[in-house]
């Protein structure tokens, strides 16, 4: 990858880094929202720090290693963007005014498809139910958190899908994420084995379903296994980007971390990681192919 851009925030900390295309150029957008794993200090003063290895527990929800299945996509012609900041700063994946009072003191939880509440765009508890913060922020503080953290990232991302669009008529995200390899407390498959690959479609409203049965027939020729929107059918940014009708597709690939990663540790299984890139490297030839790289 080559001649990378930082998007930054007022205070000039890097949010995100863009990586351009360097081979000819295709209709794909991939986006690593959830990797990183950096904490500012005036954020960091604000956690909860307990007894409980709330730092441990960080790792476990954040998609660590994800970034690196992803390298190839520059070469392959995609645009990748991938996130600096834990998600425990802001959840990207999240609409910015997903929050609860637990988070924001007097904001009220939305009940609608794709809200979380407690785990909105800043989570109030860890997965396993450990409190994050110290005390709820105020109204203010909320609004300057999401206007450093998430609103750069998301300006970056519709810029690159609305250029691409403009380009090819059509563009493809592919949101990169991971997933514990059973369901925790709280989900609705708590305790059940997950499978190797979750491609996410909002029951296959957020892309035309050709683009995602190339993406399961083709991760299935890698022999995986792979079941669509179960146990995830795809968070805020597939939900928020797929616009089919405009042109605008959206996919959600959720990696099962028992793949490539030690779940009780969190250290990276390589030869598992290598094996993941490479499947996930075959995803943008197979897709574009059915897509048509030509300009309108």
């Amino acid at each position: 990858m080559s001649n990378p851009r930082s998007i930054t925030n007022r205070h000039g900390q890097t949010v995100a880094t863009v990586h351009p295309p360097t081979g000819p150029a295709v209709p794909v957008v991939v986006s690593v929202p959830h990797a990183g794993e950096s904490i500012p200090d005036d954020i960091d003063a604000l956690l909860a720090h307990s007894d409980h290895d709330l730092r441990h527990e960080m790792l476990q929800d954040v998609d660590r290693f994800v970034d690196r299945f992803w390298p190839d996509a520059p070469s392959q012609g995609a645009w990748l963007i991938v996130a600096h900041h834990s998600r425990y700063v802001v959840d990207l994946n999240r609409a910015p005014d997903d929050t609860s009072a637990e988070v924001v003191q007097g904001a009220v939880a939305k009940d609608q498809p794709g809200y979380y509440g407690e785990r909105g765009v800043i989570w109030a508890r860890t997965t396993r139910r450990t409190p994050v913060w110290q005390a709820p922020m105020s109204q203010e503080a909320f609004e300057r958190r999401i206007g450093d953290y998430h609103v750069p990232y998301h300006q970056a991302l519709e810029a690159l899908l609305t250029e691409t669009c403009a380009r090819f008529g059509r563009v493809l995200l592919i949101d990169g994420h991971s997933m514990p390899s059973q369901g925790r407390a709280g989900h609705g498959d708590t305790g059940q084995r997950r499978p190797d690959i979750n491609p996410g479609t909002v029951d296959d409203t957020s892309t035309d379903h050709r683009f995602a049965d190339i993406v399961d027939g083709h991760l299935r020729e890698q022999g995986l296994e792979v079941k669509r929107n179960a146990p995830y059918k795809g968070g805020w940014i597939t939900r928020h980007y797929g616009r089919p009708q405009h042109g605008w597709h959206a996919i959600q690939i959720e990696v099962n971390r028992h793949l490539y990663m030690d779940e009780v540790t969190c250290a990276p299984k390589e030869e598992g990681i290598a094996r993941v890139r490479a499947a996930m490297a075959g995803i943008i030839p197979a897709i574009t192919a059915a897509m048509g790289t030509e300009a309108p």
